[in-house]
């Protein structure tokens, strides 16, 4: 027996980071405590690392290069913060969409062309969420070693920590500056998942409903079956199969626009606060000098940023085109065939209404207004070089 869906590695990883930020759907009483008590613990590290951040970012007033970096920062931690308030907000409908997709998409039964495409659905996702998990685990571990290397040599007095702290007490000193940077990196490393995994999440539901509207379209063509037709002159299956890809596709444009509902303002966010922490990653790449790490560090930053940015705006792009594309699939029934010039007149009228609703698209939109495509890739990144473009300008002046 062919293994589900959710048997894969990509639904498995998507599963285990959401885990990490309580958002998992679990069928036991204990698991949804441990995921209420997640979600608390998750809201404090990021609430507190902000803090730290925009702290780190009122002291360094004056000092543009400084100044810039601490933005990027509390730009960073932010962003994940904001997700993450937003989602708890709508937590409920969080869980219902993963146990909706649990058992309509990820543990049900395929046939052999199902399981095909669902299969390479998965290893697709999968190959996202592995470059998504390395790159930003990649920045947040050299976030890590940097004060290591730096404190090589000096005094316990000058040592520094990953994210400075600006409070009244000795943190440079044993043991003070080891349970801070304890509590920095469990605080940061937290900050890194919540940022990228919602993210993995959404691609993971696109790459999903991309499947399930191929499948659809392989249901409708095979509404009329020329095989059945030789054998029998019962043409009553035909209008079974179409009420049932009909019911599918209502089905999928319903779970669609509870993703648009979920992620309607998140994605605002993302138009909005990515092209602002992709211009400061660009331009800490451009003016750091001398410094091998750092360099390394924000050419990983600003390449994650980017490509995150482009798989989130492809996977979107795709959900549109295939929800499109059920009209084609709609026109290439052979009704034609049907021998009953009653049943053949219902289903042309039938296939009609389906082609006229397919053609309005199931997309993403940004806060409810523009859909995601890959314009929304370019018009971000056009956005981010011009920033770039005045903050270079204004730093020549």
């Amino acid at each position: 027996m062919a293994s589900s869906p959710g048997d894969s590695w990509a639904v498995r990883l998507t599963a285990l980071f959401i885990r990490c930020c309580g958002f998992w759907a679990e069928d036991t009483k204990f698991g949804r405590k441990v995921m209420d008590a997640i979600v608390t613990y998750s809201l404090v590290a990021l609430l507190f690392a902000f803090c730290v951040t925009s702290n780190d970012l009122y002291n360094c007033y004056g000092d543009f290069d400084r100044f810039t970096y601490c933005g990027l920062n509390v730009v960073t931690v932010g962003f994940g913060f904001y997700k993450l308030v937003a989602f708890s907000v709508k937590r409920r409908m969080f869980l219902d969409l993963i146990h909706y997709a649990k058992k309509h998409f990820w543990f049900c039964h395929y046939d052999d062309y199902g399981a095909e495409i669902m299969g390479n659905c998965m290893k697709r996702c999968l190959r996202i969420i592995i470059f998504a998990v390395f790159m930003c685990h990649l920045t947040i571990i050299i976030h890590y070693i940097k004060p290591l290397i730096a404190n090589q040599g000096k005094n316990e007095s000058d040592r520094i920590l990953p994210f400075p702290l600006w409070i009244d007490l000795p943190v440079t000193l044993t043991p003070w500056y080891e349970f801070l940077y304890i509590i920095e990196m469990f605080s940061g490393y937290h900050c890194c998942i919540c940022y990228f995994c919602f993210d993995n999440f959404l691609c993971q539901i696109n790459i999903t409903l991309v499947g399930q509207f191929v499948i659809l379209q392989k249901a409708f063509c095979d509404i009329y079956d020329q095989r059945l037709a030789l054998l029998s002159n019962d043409e009553s299956y035909i209008r079974a199969r179409f009420v049932t890809c009909v019911e599918k596709h209502q089905a999928l444009i319903a779970f669609t626009e509870k993703v648009k509902e979920l992620y309607r303002d998140v994605i605002l966010g993302v138009v909005v606060l990515l092209s602002l922490l992709i211009c400061l990653e660009l331009f800490q790449l451009m003016t750091t000098v001398g410094q091998t790490l750092a360099r390394i560090h924000y050419c990983v930053y600003a390449g994650g940023s980017i490509a995150q940015l482009y798989f989130f705006a492809l996977t979107c792009n795709d959900l549109t085109e295939a929800s499109l594309a059920i009209a084609n699939a709609a026109y290439d029934v052979r009704w034609f065939l049907i021998r009953s010039e009653v049943k053949k007149n219902a289903l042309v009228k039938d296939l009609q209404t389906v082609i006229i609703r397919s053609q309005k698209a199931c997309s993403l939109t940004v806060g409810g207004f523009a859909p995601v495509t890959l314009m929304t890739f370019t018009s971000i990144c056009n956005r981010a070089f011009s920033f770039l473009t005045l903050m270079r300008q204004s730093l020549d002046n």
